[in-house]
């Protein structure tokens, strides 16, 4: 009698939803086996998880792998739309809920504790508390990070000529300089 001996998965042995020669995405991305990820495909049924939008009409005509990462967790929730994506960004508090947004707030609670790799309720404990602590992402809070403007060109004209052609032949390209020829060419 042998044993069954299956190799543990790595890039050679999860390829089955790659090109030729590539390792498949959800197991360079999130450690999901080809055969974890058929059960997660079979189970969105070519639909968002949340909104239920079939997959072809989705903005991206593709679903995305939805996951939780904090404190040391990580867990792969389902596959979802983009819009529905950052639907779960504000589940997440890695952006600010809105108007259009804000009515989703249930869904994505109950999506979230439905997560593919079923986590542990102490695992939804500790993401909660995560989630919690996390304080949103705001374009204003971002620090201000003055702009240093670019250095000008001074090109003197009350001194030689041969100075000021000898300067703009150093900082221009071939295409400016042609430009700046056609330019001065042009009756005034």
């Amino acid at each position: 009698m042998t044993a069954d001996i299956s190799p543990v998965p790595n890039r050679r042995t999860e390829t089955r939803h790659a090109t030729s020669g590539n390792a498949c995405n959800h197991f360079l991305k999130y450690g999901m086996t080809c055969d974890n990820f058929d059960r997660l495909l079979a189970r969105a049924a070519g639909r968002c998880e949340l909104c239920k939008t079939p997959e072809e009409q989705t903005q991206r005509g593709a679903l995305v792998i939805d996951h939780f990462q904090g404190e040391g967790l990580f867990f792969v929730r389902g596959l979802i739309c983009d819009r529905c994506n950052s639907v779960m960004a504000r589940h997440d508090r890695s952006a600010e809920w809105g108007p259009a947004s804000l009515p989703w707030a249930d869904k994505a609670r109950a999506y979230h504790l439905a997560a593919f790799e079923q986590p542990t309720p102490l695992d939804f404990a500790q993401a909660d508390q995560y989630i919690a602590s996390r304080r949103p992402y705001n374009v204003k809070d971002r620090p201000h990070i003055p702009i240093t403007p670019r250095k000008t060109l001074v090109v003197r004209l009350d001194r030689s000529m041969t100075e000021a052609a000898d300067k703009l032949r150093r900082h221009l390209t071939d295409r400016q300089r042609e430009r700046l020829i056609e330019l001065l060419s042009k009756p005034m």
